[in-house]
């Protein structure tokens, strides 16, 4: 079972990704079309947002399934767990968060359905920060996860939108690709370095004044290290797609599939990380 939160974290984080990047490219422009249908109801993305969907199910089972064994409880104390826990508070906080969430991505996309799929990740987004290190920060709890969540909501407009814009514009039928990709430029220029300023926010509010030394022999700093090194690479491979954009030129999609699996990389290491004991915790 050890390998269970790390799942659960990865699916949430995936779903919510790919929620709110879908959400937020299309409530942009709703209307875009690819022949008589909806640019985001075509096959691939419609396939993308189904697995979100089902993450965004999925993961909160498993995170209930993964406390019960932990608490040496079986399913007839789930009531209690639920109406009596901090715990459960949060775990139904995120569940309805994610159940309005994953029905959003998987009915017809309008300006109203990607409005309420905005909002339920942003639920999803704030909710996540009771999960990772914030949920245990005394000084400053609130801050703490309104940071966390900032950080996942702007991952989510910045990775999410690029899989999202990605997959419409490789429709046949899609006229609008320089479009599509000029209104994700935008967006990920103020997204990326919110994603960037919240990350190193949450990694200070951590660290901040622990010797450099003591942070590489930790192992929560060697892997922060690399989180940092994976979003670097994701920043030099998006600046010089944006810069292609800003000329006129289409981004090269095998670049794009190369800037999306960094980001997946990114992710993983990110739920690892909240499974990791900081220094001075």
């Amino acid at each position: 079972m050890a390998g269970g939160p790390l799942a659960a974290k990865t699916l949430l984080y995936i779903g919510t990704l790919i929620a709110i990047g879908r959400g937020s490219v299309a409530f942009l422009d709703p209307a875009w079309k690819a022949g008589a249908r909806s640019v985001f109801d075509t096959v691939a993305p419609r396939t993308v947002a189904r697995l979100g969907a089902f993450a965004l199910i999925a993961a909160p089972l498993l995170l209930l399934q993964l406390q019960l064994g932990a608490l040496e409880m079986s399913r007839a104390d789930i009531p209690t767990l639920l109406a009596e826990t901090s715990w459960g508070h949060g775990w139904s906080q995120l569940t309805m968060a994610c159940l309005l969430a994953s029905v959003a991505l998987v009915i017809p996309t309008g300006r109203t359905t990607s409005l309420v799929l905005v909002i339920a990740s942003l639920g999803v987004a704030v909710a996540l920060g009771g999960l990772g290190h914030a949920a245990a920060d005394e000084q400053w709890p609130l801050g703490a996860r309104l940071l966390d969540a900032m950080h996942g909501i702007a991952m989510g407009a910045w990775i999410g939108g690029l899989l999202t814009t990605l997959l419409i514009t490789r429709a046949p039928a899609f006229t609008l690709r320089d479009t599509a990709w000029r209104t994700f430029s935008r967006t990920a220029t103020i997204m990326a370095p919110v994603t960037v300023l919240t990350g190193v926010g949450s990694g200070w509010r951590l660290l901040g004044g622990t010797a450099p030394a003591a942070i590489v022999a930790s192992d929560y700093g060697r892997l922060l290290i690399v989180k940092s090194a994976l979003v670097l690479a994701v920043l030099a491979i998006g600046a010089r797609q944006r810069s292609r954009i800003a000329r006129g030129a289409a981004p090269v999609n095998r670049t794009m599939w190369v800037e999306i699996g960094v980001a997946t990389a990114v992710l993983l290491v990110t739920s690892v990380l909240t499974g990791t004991e900081p220094l001075g915790e």
